[in-house]
């Protein structure tokens, strides 16, 4: 059975993205997390997730180039991609 993940998003006007991050080494990587309170004491009560499994979070990433997930990370084991303008 595919437990549903919760995962970070960035909402714009008219879409939702996925929220990126990088690994200690500098890969790219998505996080997720077991729970929303999990992802609340990660990154703040106001950042807004939403709920997918771990096989459609792959397929997304897929397409990125993105192979890893990090899975309940602690602050220190992620830092955010930085956008480019």
């Amino acid at each position: 059975m595919d437990i549903p993940l919760f995962v970070p998003i960035r909402i714009g006007a008219s879409f939702l993205s996925l929220r990126l991050f990088r690994t200690p080494s500098g890969t790219r990587t998505a996080v997720a997390f077991s729970s929303s309170a999990r992802l609340a004491e990660v990154l703040g009560t106001e950042q807004p997730w939403t709920r997918i499994s771990e096989a459609g979070l792959r397929g997304l990433l897929q397409d990125l180039g993105i192979a890893g997930v990090v899975v309940d990370p602690t602050a220190a084991m992620v830092a955010p991609v930085q956008r480019v303008a």
